[in-house]
C-alpha cells in the first residue's frame, strides 16, 4: 500500500518538474458535472421562403415543459382526436403523460426565431420515450383508475398501439425510443422540419445507447417525410373516433380496442364521431447510415 501511495504521488508531483530555464505553458484545469449545462450548439436548420423565418431543432429542455404543454393543448384535436373536446380531467391525464415524456430528456423541439435574440414560437415536436416490454401494461391499469371516457380512452388505445406491431420481440430488445412526431398543417417548412426532427432523434438515440428508434406518424406528411428517409414501415392502423370508443377498421368491420363497447350497429358509424383516422409506426436502426 505505502508503495502505491508513494508511486502515484511522485507521478503526480514530477508533473510539475521543470527543468530551469524553460517555459511551462499555463494549463487551466475545469472540473466538469454531469447537471452541468452544456452550450447550446443548435443552429438553423430551415428558413422559409415565404416570410423569412428561421427555425432550429434542438433537444427540450425542463424549462421548455409550459411551452410544450401549451402548445401540445393547441393541437391536441389533430394528433390525439380521442380527445376532440378535452376536458379538465382530460387535459390533467394527457398533460402528465407528455410530462413524463419530457422528463426523459429525449424530446426535440422546432422553434421559430421571434427577434434577433429570442427563440419562443414552437413549431413542431418530437416527443421522445423509452418504450419497454411492459408499458403497454401498465398504461391498461393505468386506464382502469381513471374515471374519464375520453382519458381511459386515450390510454387504453395508446396501450394497443404499444403492444401490437411487438417490435420487442421482433428486434429482441428490452427497450426502444418512441418518437411521436407532431408537426401542424400550417407549418412552414414542413418536410425540411421533419427531416430535421427525425435525423436529430436517430442521434439522440445514438448517444444514449439505443438501437431501434420508432416513429409514430398521424398525418399524410409526416409519413410521405418518413418514407423519403427510408425508414421501415412496421405497421399501420385505420381507425374511427366514436363517442365512446375508438374502432379500429378491418376489411370494413371494426374490432373494438376500447375496454368500453359501443352500443352502434355492426357497422359502428355515427354521424357524431370522426372517421379516417390513421397511425403509422416507423423504425430506424442506430447501425444504419444516418443520410
Amino acid at each position: 500500500m505505502f508503495t502505491v501511495i508513494r508511486h502515484v504521488t511522485f507521478s503526480v508531483g514530477s508533473a510539475y518538474l521543470k527543468k530551469p530555464n524553460q517555459k511551462v505553458a499555463n494549463r487551466t484545469v475545469a472540473r466538469t458535472y454531469a447537471d452541468t449545462p452544456k452550450k447550446d450548439t443548435s443552429h438553423v436548420v430551415a428558413q422559409s421562403t415565404i416570410n423569412n423565418e428561421h427555425i432550429r431543432v434542438r433537444r427540450a429542455r425542463p424549462a421548455d415543459v409550459p411551452r410544450v404543454l401549451r402548445f401540445i393543448h393547441e393541437h391536441t384535436r389533430a394528433f390525439w382526436p380521442g380527445l376532440t373536446a378535452p376536458s379538465n380531467a382530460s387535459q390533467i391525464v394527457l398533460g402528465d403523460y407528455v410530462s413524463r415524456a419530457l422528463a426523459q430528456g429525449h424530446s426535440m423541439l422546432a422553434e421559430r426565431q421571434e427577434s434577433k435574440h429570442n427563440w419562443s414560437k414552437i413549431r413542431a415536436l418530437a416527443l421522445g420515450m423509452t418504450m419497454c416490454k411492459w408499458d403497454a401494461t401498465i398504461l391498461e391499469k393505468w386506464a382502469r383508475c381513471v374515471t374519464c371516457p375520453r382519458s381511459r380512452q386515450l390510454l387504453m388505445f395508446t396501450a394497443h398501439c404499444l403492444r401490437a406491431p411487438a417490435l420487442h420481440e421482433k428486434y429482441q430488445v428490452n427497450s426502444i425510443l418512441q418518437v411521436i412526431l407532431i408537426v401542424p398543417p400550417d407549418t412552414p417548412q414542413r418536410k425540411e422540419i421533419i427531416h430535421a426532427l427525425a435525423k436529430s432523434a436517430i442521434q439522440r438515440g445514438r448517444d444514449v445507447g439505443f438501437t431501434v428508434l420508432r416513429f409514430d406518424a398521424s398525418n399524410d406528411a409526416v409519413i410521405q417525410a418518413l418514407e423519403e428517409l427510408h425508414l421501415n414501415r412496421e405497421w399501420q392502423i385505420l381507425y374511427d373516433v366514436l363517442p365512446d370508443a375508438i374502432r379500429e377498421r378491418e376489411s370494413g368491420y371494426f374490432k373494438t380496442t376500447d375496454i368500453r363497447k359501443s352500443n352502434e350497429a355492426s357497422t359502428g358509424r355515427d354521424s357524431s364521431g370522426e372517421q379516417g383516422h390513421s397511425l403509422a409506426v416507423y423504425t430506424a436502426f442506430i447501425n444504419d447510415t444516418l443520410k
